[in-house]
């Protein structure tokens, strides 16, 4: 069974995400600055979901999200608008029990 993980953000150096492990042992950052995939512009929200991480990528107006084992990319959602499925700068979500993403 993996340990228990907490994943942390960083908004300086290249606005990264970092992960954190057993404790404050650091594993590693995932993720530069940009809007690509792996890329974050202003991340402001993270969640751990099994084997996924979800990141709120508040500038580029998505979800991201990555493997939690080494941040691989796995998907992203949304864009810019008002309209279903669309955000305006996604600050804060969550991942329920039955694993929906809520913005």
């Amino acid at each position: 069974t993996e340990a228990p993980c907490a994943t942390v953000g960083r908004r300086t150096e290249g606005r990264r995400r970092g992960v954190v492990r057993d404790g404050a042992a650091f594993v590693r950052t995932f993720g530069s600055y940009g809007g690509g995939d792996r890329k974050f512009h202003l991340p402001m929200a993270v969640c751990v979901d099994g084997d996924h991480i979800v990141v709120a990528d508040c500038r580029n107006n998505r979800i991201v999200v990555v493997a939690r084992t080494d941040g691989s990319f796995v998907r992203t959602f949304g864009s810019k608008g008002a309209a279903h499925g669309q955000f305006n700068e996604p600050y804060g979500m969550c991942v329920n029990a039955a694993g929906l993403i809520i913005v």
